[in-house]
């Protein structure tokens, strides 16, 4: 009994890492920055999904992984403004929300 529930274990611990793998998918939106949140490392985009029916507002997470550019030069958060146009590709990790993954600041004239 106690061989079975060992090869049982070692069968589940051999697999979960893979059914746990999902694949990350990528969407990307071109909108205009409506809120900056320092303290949560958060943007809110306005965008229109609708193509400029409906505007709608979705929430996204800078972490230290995402790649934020203005121009040929990378930024970071305090380099943003609020009605700044951008474009950004994100991913949902399934734990904290949206995250970053890449980010173009389309404001040129400060840059």
């Amino acid at each position: 009994m106690k061989k079975s529930c060992v090869a049982l274990l070692l069968i589940i611990l051999f697999f979960a890492p893979s059914l746990a793998a999902q694949v990350m998918q990528e969407k990307t939106i071109s909108g205009t920055v409506v809120d900056i949140d320092w303290v949560s490392s958060t943007l809110t985009v306005r965008y229109y999904p609708d193509f400029g029916i409906n505007a709608d507002e979705i929430n996204l997470k800078v972490t230290s992984d995402s790649i934020m550019h203005k121009g040929t030069r990378s930024i970071s958060l305090s380099d943003i403004l609020r009605s700044d146009p951008v474009t950004v590709t994100y991913y949902d990790d399934g734990t904290s929300g949206l995250k970053i993954k890449r980010l173009a600041d389309l404001n040129l004239a400060g840059n």
